[in-house]
């Protein structure tokens, strides 16, 4: 019987002596295989693909859907308990891209061969995913038994030429006491794999609580879309007021970002922390900064002289990027130098001064100033600060905060005042939330500060409709006698 790729089969026929051979019999039966061959080749084709569904080609192991199917049966049995452990090849994609997929598949079929021994122990074994294979048993997993099994996977193996050695990080999910259901069961396997290889362990149990590093990660994943598109972030500006005349002579742009699943505001600290550890501070920076030069340009346009700095917080990453500080200097053009944004820079990019230096050489020549944000949070020395070429300091919340209540507090806060005015850099105070605080801070001769009492964030549109309305930038503060300290800055 042929196929379209050769014989698929023998059509056998038995005639009786009787019978008598004609050639139109001949005929009947050739013109029936080739009849035979479409039925029989689609269900040989569709065997196949049901085998390549249910079986992983390279190593014969059960494939992931065998594996769901066999996790539903067990939690079909009343009382059944039992583990189900994800066995994963650190970085074997490297194995393929170093030495050829020959020897990747070579190093599947090994780990399959030495992983079909526990069989014999009653444990079921199947391959689901790129480098991943899954074993399910009975009763209460025994970790040092399944490191055993790991340390037994990481013997060295020949293969050609070459000898290949391997690093197996093991997860386990236990039923039905982290779920029945067999997606939830691989879920937290899977979890449980992630934190082995993040803390450097062999193996890891699954407990309450290993999925924040996961959903931290869909977070990030979310961040990095919005951060991709033009109004991903929302930007907010809280105002900087001169204490002496009430007028807004700065407003800082703070990054604002909602949840995409349930619209809820995501703490900036959160999602702050997310863009630093994920790489995406600079991502960040570079939205935050456009959408507030923006706003700069709206404002020099609408209110000309009168329009407030606008203030970005910067990470140190961002500073030594020469892409983003070639972007904070494009993003400027058009207006006037003293109008321009500031960046601030928190007291980490201190910490070594020299590396700094170029980049705060081209941001001040393009007329940018830079701030440093936090002083006093514990980073930067005194000599940083002094060798350092910024133009204003903003003091940490937390000692305004402590000076309202500690005296020592307020001696501190005093010489910080007094060594920004020695220094020729004005200081701005941070965390002004009460009418005590204010009135204190005025005693003492402080200038510039912040703070939910001076004006908390409101959004770009609403703060350029507050300054028209009030003609200009005044807040409604009575004044005491003159301060002749001199603030360094450009005012208005």
């Amino acid at each position: 019987m042929p196929g379209s790729d050769g014989p698929i089969g023998v059509l056998a026929v038995t005639l009786g002596r009787d019978c008598p051979r004609t050639r139109w019999l001949e005929a009947f039966l050739e013109a029936l295989s080739w009849r035979l061959r479409y039925p029989l080749e689609r269900e040989q084709a569709s065997d196949l693909l049901e085998r390549g569904n249910r079986y992983d080609p390279a190593t014969g192991l059960p494939s992931r859907e065998s594996l769901l199917d066999y996790l539903a049966r067990r939690q079909q049995v009343r009382g059944e308990r039992g583990w189900v452990a994800f066995f994963e090849i650190e970085d074997f994609t490297e194995i393929s891209d170093v030495w050829g997929y020959a020897v990747g598949d070579a190093v599947l079929v090994e780990v399959a061969r030495r992983l079909r021994v526990e069989r014999k122990r009653g444990i079921w074994v199947a391959r689901c995913g790129f480098g991943r294979f899954a074993l399910v048993g009975a009763d209460r997993p025994d970790p040092e038994r399944l490191g055993q099994i790991a340390a037994r996977l990481e013997y060295p193996m020949q293969v050609g030429d070459v000898v290949v050695y391997l690093r197996v990080r093991v997860g386990v999910a236990r039923f039905p006491a982290d779920g029945t259901r067999p997606q939830d069961l691989l879920r937290r396997a899977g979890q449980a794999l992630a934190e082995a290889r993040v803390q450097g362990r062999r193996v890891m149990l699954y407990r309450a609580g290993l999925g924040r590093v996961h959903s931290e990660r869909a977070q990030a994943e979310q961040l990095r879309e919005a951060l991709g598109r033009p109004g991903g972030i929302e930007i907010v500006y809280q105002p900087i007021v001169d204490l002496m005349d009430g007028r807004i002579i700065f407003v800082e742009a703070l990054a604002r970002w909602r949840d995409p699943a349930t619209g809820r505001p995501v703490s900036p600290e959160r999602f702050i922390g997310i863009a630093e550890r994920y790489g995406m501070a600079t991502l960040l920076d570079r939205a935050v900064l456009a959408q507030a030069t923006e706003l700069a340009h709206r404002a020099w346009g609408e209110l000309g002289e009168r329009a407030p700095r606008v203030t970005v917080n910067v990470a140190p990453e961002s500073l030594a990027d020469p892409e983003f500080v070639a972007f904070s200097v494009e993003a400027a053009r058009g207006l006037p130098p003293h109008k321009r944004p500031i960046l601030e820079l928190t007291e980490r990019s201190l910490l070594v001064p020299d590396a700094v230096r170029p980049a705060l050489a081209q941001l001040h020549g393009a007329g940018l100033q830079v701030f440093i944000d936090d002083l006093g949070s514990g980073y930067a020395s005194l000599a940083a600060l002094a060798l350092t070429e910024v133009d204003a300091f903003k003091v940490d919340r937390t000692l305004v905060l402590a000076a309202s209540e500690k005296e020592r507090a307020r001696a501190v806060l005093r010489m910080v005042v007094r060594l920004g005015r020695e220094l020729g850099i004005p200081v701005i105070v941070e965390g002004v939330e009460r009418k005590d605080q204010l009135s204190w801070l005025r005693r003492e001769g402080v200038r510039l500060a912040q703070g939910f009492y001076l004006g908390r964030p409101q959004s770009g549109a609403r703060l350029l409709a507050r300054l028209h309305a009030r003609g200009g930038q005044r807040f409604a503060l009575k004044t005491t006698s003159a301060l002749n300290a001199d603030t360094g800055v450009h005012t208005v």
